[in-house]
């Protein structure tokens, strides 16, 4: 997008329900995977589930791509293993329900990746590796400049999430697609266009996705999106479209503890949705509020609140949804942050409330340090779920030129309920990366308790990068490198070696 035309936050800035555990182009290259489904399966938040994504068991996991939901499978669950991992610059994941904000579809949590930047530049990324027997192969080009970019490749092999964890899979995927961006007058009109199809043995699916957007504005910024998409399998079709308007102010309204004004969103979206055979329509109108109440006091760094209603009329009936967040931060850099929503899911045939309470802790006294304790409590229908999610990072030099990056993620489920797909009581990431003089060395240890009749497992991944030149990096690794698997549903190691070269 042009530099001189801003982009409309989410909802200015929305405080996450519960830990907002965030994955970087950097750390997509680095995990040493082929599919996407091996690099989300390490948030400790998720339960496996094959190509698409659960949140603690629950249904309802809304995917969105630079902000615009991707259309799901006949099940429910977008198929993430049609995604090139080439093509994405990041991704966060939120858990709790986003009614209020994004509409049906976010009753357990959402996932937000984010495309390339428009401007990227020419690139190959290219990969070769073996997993339990099977080969791993993989190709991407990429032509870009200015304006946008294209992109075409193929994916051979590659693992997908199960209750012994990470399983290799024959899974064959060819993929075409690109992105551009183009000012007009004040405005910035951008688009996207992608293609992939999958097969796996007999099993073979496609998927299309469009999407063009228009937005400009100054004081009053204003976003105008169309999107359509499909999913087509041997289980099962889907096809989506979506019509979305929104417009967002920041007014002159500041209370008298605070220096910002308040900002408000306004918006209206039209969905139309098949999965199989259900069919679903809904018109929505939604409107936000980001109220910061005190700033700059003692004992009140900020005091933010933020309300979002929508009134939804899907399937034949009227839904309200709603949240209330809120974030203290009465100290610099440590904060508490909670709140409460309520939301559906993408056939409103089950809705569900979703409430938290955490600590955000980012000391200036320790610099490069952030970490977050939050303790969640969510329904969907009949499911219910109470969990503790904790999270650490530390980034820091050691020595002279090196650099020590330090990750912990951890999920304790405390009381699991009438979930669709079983839920571990524990799980937890620990990840290390030292890097000096063009070398970066990666270590990673993964736990996960008793799961589906599995017992507790535990993997060992380790990792090589090395930067050749300024525009070659070559990446080994191994994935499961004790081999944790059982004898009657094998895992296996996973060998792979990515070579990524600007062009």
């Amino acid at each position: 997008m042009p530099a001189d035309v801003p982009a409309i936050p989410a909802a200015a800035p929305l405080p996450a329900l519960v830990t907002e555990q965030v994955i970087s182009a950097d750390r997509l290259r680095q995990r040493g995977a082929a599919l996407l489904p091996e690099v989300l399966a390490d948030w400790s938040l998720l339960t496996p589930a094959g190509r698409g994504l659960a949140l603690s068991g629950l249904p309802g996991t809304l995917v969105q791509l630079d902000g615009l939901r991707l259309t799901p499978a006949a099940d429910g669950r977008v198929d993430l293993s049609l995604l090139p991992i080439a093509w994405l610059s990041g991704g966060g994941l939120v858990a709790g329900p986003a009614g209020a904000a994004l509409g049906a579809g976010s009753l357990a949590g959402t996932l937000d990746l984010s495309l390339a930047d428009a401007n990227s530049s020419h690139r190959a990324w290219a990969m070769a590796g073996a997993q339990a027997g099977q080969g791993i192969a993989g190709l991407d080009l990429r032509l870009g400049n200015a304006a946008g970019w294209v992109s075409a490749g193929f994916t051979q092999g590659g693992a997908l999430a199960t209750p012994a964890g990470l399983a290799a899979s024959t899974q064959g995927r060819w993929h075409v697609g690109g992105r551009f961006t183009q000012a007009i007058g004040g405005a910035a009109l951008s688009g996207r266009a992608l293609f992939a199809s999958r097969r796996d043995g007999p099993q073979r699916a496609d998927h299309h996705d469009l999407a063009v957007q228009l937005q400009g504005g100054d004081a009053w910024r204003w976003q105008v999106a169309l999107a359509t998409g499909g999913h087509a399998a041997d289980t099962g079709s889907s096809r989506q479209t979506l019509l979305a308007a929104r417009v967002h102010h920041t007014t002159g309204l500041v209370l008298p503890g605070a220096v910002d004004g308040i900002a408000v969103s306004l918006g209206t979206e039209a969905r139309r949705l098949r999965l199989g055979a259900a069919r679903v329509g809904s018109q929505e109108l939604h409107a936000s509020a980001n109220v910061p109440l005190i700033q700059d006091r003692p004992a009140a760094e900020e005091l933010r609140l933020e309300l979002a209603w929508r009134q939804a009329w899907i399937a034949g009936r009227s839904e309200l949804l709603w949240s209330a967040r809120g974030r203290w931060e009465f100290f610099p850099g440590v904060a508490l942050r909670g709140g409460i929503a309520r939301g559906i899911d993408d056939l409103a045939t089950q809705d569900g409330i979703g409430r938290s309470i955490g600590l955000y802790l980012a000391p200036a006294i320790v610099p490069g340090f952030v970490a977050t304790i939050d303790w969640r409590h969510q329904s969907a229908g009949p499911a219910r779920i109470r969990a503790l999610d904790v999270a650490g990072f530390w980034r820091g030099r050691i020595g002279g030129t090196a650099q020590l990056t330090l990750e912990a993620l951890a999920t304790h489920h405390q009381q699991a309920e009438l979930t669709p797909l079983p839920v571990a009581r524990f799980q937890s990431v620990l990840r290390a990366r030292l890097e000096d003089g063009g070398w970066a060395l990666l270590v990673g240890w993964r736990h996960r308790g008793t799961l589906a009749g599995e017992p507790a497992r535990h993997w060992l991944d380790v990792g090589v990068e090395r930067q050749l030149t300024d525009r070659v990096r070559l990446i080994a690794s191994i994935g499961n490198a004790g081999d944790a698997g059982s004898t009657a549903r094998p895992v296996g190691r996973q060998a792979l070696l990515q070579l990524v070269a600007g062009l």
